[in-house]
């Protein structure tokens, strides 16, 4: 299936919205956050809430864990100087990051954000453990999150602009950065599920992904480095690679997709312009295995790819490919391939004509 045209809807029963629809909520649950944005002349934008319960559960996930992976991190850098490192750490440290940045961009992204394509139950449950496994949090509230990006991009409302901060207040210098990179998990802003949430809330394989997520985040920094090391070397081994392939790892994963955010927004080159800052930054696109080409993305969001010309690396889309060819997805949404035209302006391929049989 191809992608031909842009497409506003990032999933199937989510409109876009515009700065104009902000409107303040009445929730019960959201009553004594208002209270306090009322006071501070701040407005809630359609789509988010402010305050109560989700915020303070949003604050508490992300407390735990930034502590765990920075501590983690800390601990690991230590660790090496103290102890050294080797291959069996450094080893575990590579599969896992392909394993993680797999399931943010295959899984937290394409599928769950996106629905870039259709699979059966038992891959479903296979790519949400992938998911769980990069522990960038709930699967739920990242793909409710990402709707809500795509449908306020760099309007006030957007969930991590580096225009406006989650009260809709403008941004200047470096507070540009900080808060589409890490500042936006820490306000008490999120998404309103009611809105974003359709056909997330409802399906039960995202919310497996959303209740068993402690569960895997603890296999994917604690089970998973010490059976490597077990396997390869020895008890010994353990706790060094529990921190290096663990904790440094998953951190390091949390890094670079944080990037897309950020730097994806303010530095990079724009083959779409006009329509947002979104940007192809080529060195994100490498960490992040084929989500760099931002703008790309921007210009076809529910694609399986962000590549639309032959040489945009992206691996996560061939992992797509492959699947697609052995039968365990379908119904992909392939954007359609660019060139250049006589002016030198991007413009779609035109499809090649079936080849004539011969009579």
């Amino acid at each position: 299936m191809t992608v031909d045209t842009k497409s506003k809807n990032t999933g199937d029963t989510v409109k876009s919205a515009t700065q104009n629809d902000l409107f303040k909520a009445k929730t019960n649950d959201n009553e004594q956050g208002l209270l306090k944005a009322e006071k501070d002349a701040v407005t809630v934008p359609f789509g988010a809430k402010y305050g109560g319960k989700a915020a303070r559960a949003k604050l508490r996930e992300h407390a735990i864990l930034s502590t765990t992976k920075i501590g983690g991190s800390i601990a690991a850098v230590y660790w090496m100087f103290a102890y050294g490192s080797g291959w069996v750490e450094w080893s575990a440290f590579l599969v896992g990051y392909f394993l993680s940045m797999v399931g943010c961009i295959v899984g937290y992204h394409r599928y769950f954000s996106h629905r870039a394509f259709e699979t059966s139950k038992p891959m479903g449950i296979f790519i949400a453990i992938l998911t769980q496994s990069a522990a960038q949090g709930s699967a739920l509230h990242w793909a409710a999150n990402h709707r809500r990006h795509h449908a306020m991009t760099d309007k006030v409302g957007d969930a991590h602009s580096p225009h406006f901060d989650g009260y809709g207040k403008p941004l200047k210098g470096f507070a540009k950065f900080h808060h589409s990179h890490v500042g936006w998990l820490f306000d008490r802003t999120t998404t309103d599920l009611s809105i974003y949430g359709k056909g997330l809330v409802d399906d039960e394989i995202v919310m497996f992904a959303h209740r068993t997520r402690w569960f895997w985040y603890f296999v994917s920094a604690i089970i998973f480095p010490t059976l490597w090391a077990l396997a390869f070397a020895g008890p010994e081994a353990i706790i060094g690679t529990i921190l290096i392939a663990g904790f440094l790892r998953i951190f390091a994963v949390l890094t670079v997709l944080q990037s897309v955010n950020s730097i994806c927004h303010l530095f990079g080159s724009q083959r779409f312009k006009g329509h947002d800052t979104a940007r192809n930054n080529v060195l994100i696109n490498i960490l992040t295995m084929g989500d760099g080409w931002h703008n790309n993305h921007h210009q076809h969001p529910r694609s399986a790819t962000s590549g639309l010309v032959w040489w945009e690396f992206d691996p996560c889309a061939n992992i797509i490919r492959l699947w697609e060819k052995m039968g365990l997805v379908w119904n992909v949404k392939w954007a359609p391939r660019y060139t250049k035209d006589e002016s030198g302006e991007w413009v779609q391929e035109k499809p090649k004509a079936p080849a004539k049989q011969a009579a």
